[in-house]
């Protein structure tokens, strides 16, 4: 029997512990955990936080998505989405050798229009848009990359190494954490041939990212350091591109020291952060979303993360996101108070923030496992029967 929409991610950790024969006890000592900690997760009277979640996989022996319940397969087929994972996976099996195409592929500037174009609904949370296109420019930009030579060539290098970005981006969100792993690989070999430093960056970015969801932290904060050493000095070709990828790359390591309860170190990468943001305002180079409003809204995830909530909600406050922000990252922040609220025992404020998620960032927003864990949460509280919470998590899948 496929497991049910109702069980929150603690749930799943107890299915998972019990087929592996261990008592709670026993997966608290595995995860270097409390078991009144493990006890009070799979009863849901505690939120799974995120390092909570990779400290149990890695004790399991199975993935993040696994006990966060992604991919959320049927919610995927009934939206059709599924069916345009294959054609990626399908795209990414070449990667290095020049077909014998009946017409030369077109020249890398105009690939570069339509990958802008990508880059542009990824930010935006535009999904089901980006995915259809991107096996298209993946065949297109290896063509290139293979038939031309000079600035022709390093560009169709520069065209797929942020195609192949946008894949990481969707697999990763929507629980492909194979195809994630694939893309990334993929990017870690085409960057250094387009020989733009921001992408060797952007690389270090996200695989710290897959670091944390693994929970070797070690080996994110090494890639981080290593990635901010070999900033130094170098030029970027877009303006303001090696700040934009030095401030990331500090919002990384902060967020990597606040899943680790170091909260000193936290603080210290978050005020190197901050003090850069000052410095540069906002920057969209690389397709990220960097300056102080990201900084700030980091802030506030890391402290939703540790499940310090109070202080969460606390440094919301001060957030003042612009009506032309990024998309993505706003309806990111949205969840995470709602996350904050909703376990202070504030269900008004945490439905208005999923609101707020959903308007921002739907297909985001629906497919988050962050949000389904939230609902969940506040449905077990909802003694009113909240026809406005039903509605919402009717739409989620739940």
């Amino acid at each position: 029997m496929p497991p049910s929409n109702e069980e929150h991610t603690g749930y799943r950790i107890a299915r998972v512990r019990k087929q592996r024969g261990l008592t709670q006890q026993g997966l608290a000592i595995r995860a270097h955990l409390s078991k009144s900690l493990v006890s009070k997760v799979e009863c849901g009277q505690k939120p799974a936080s995120p390092a909570l979640v990779a400290a149990c996989a890695r004790a399991l022996g199975v993935s993040t998505s696994e006990l966060l319940g992604q991919p959320y397969a049927e919610d995927l087929r009934r939206d059709r989405i599924d069916a345009l994972i294959q054609p990626i996976r399908e795209a990414l099996e070449n990667w290095d050798i020049a077909l014998d195409w009946a017409t030369a592929p077109r020249p890398a500037l105009l690939i570069w229009s339509d990958v802008q174009r990508a880059l542009r609904q990824r930010r935006q949370a535009q999904y089901t848009d980006m995915v259809r296109v991107l096996p298209v420019l993946i065949d297109e930009s290896v063509q290139a990359a293979h038939t031309s030579a000079r600035e022709e060539q390093r560009l169709a290098y520069e065209c797929l190494a942020e195609t192949f970005r946008c894949v990481f981006t969707v697999a990763w969100k929507f629980g492909f954490l194979d195809l994630a792993t694939v893309a990334l690989d993929r990017l870690a070999w085409t960057a250094p041939r387009a020989d733009e430093p921001g992408l060797a960056a952007m690389h270090a970015v996200l695989r710290a990212q897959t670091t944390m969801s693994s929970g070797r932290y070690d080996v994110g904060l090494r890639v981080v350091d290593r990635a901010q050493r070999d900033l130094d000095g170098q030029q970027s070709r877009r303006p303001g591109g090696i700040e934009a990828m030095q401030g990331m790359l500090h919002l990384r390591a902060a967020t990597i020291a606040g899943r680790m309860k170091d909260g000193d170190q936290a603080d210290a990468r978050l005020a190197e952060a901050r003090a850069l943001a000052q410095a540069t305002g906002e920057l969209p180079d690389f397709g990220v979303t960097w300056g102080p409003v990201n900084v700030a809204v980091h802030a506030v995830a890391i402290a939703s993360d540790a499940d310090d909530f109070g202080r969460a909600i606390e440094l919301a406050e001060n957030v003042h996101i612009p009506r032309d922000w990024t998309r993505s990252r706003a309806g990111h922040h949205w969840m995470d108070l709602a996350r904050a609220h909703a376990w202070s025992d504030h269900p008004e404020q945490a439905l208005d923030c999923l609101h707020r998620a959903r308007r921002i960032a739907p297909q985001q927003t629906r497919y988050h496992p962050t949000v389904r864990d939230t609902v969940l949460a506040l449905k077990r509280r909802d003694r009113a029967r909240n026809s406005s919470l039903s509605q919402y998590a009717e739409w989620v899948g739940i």
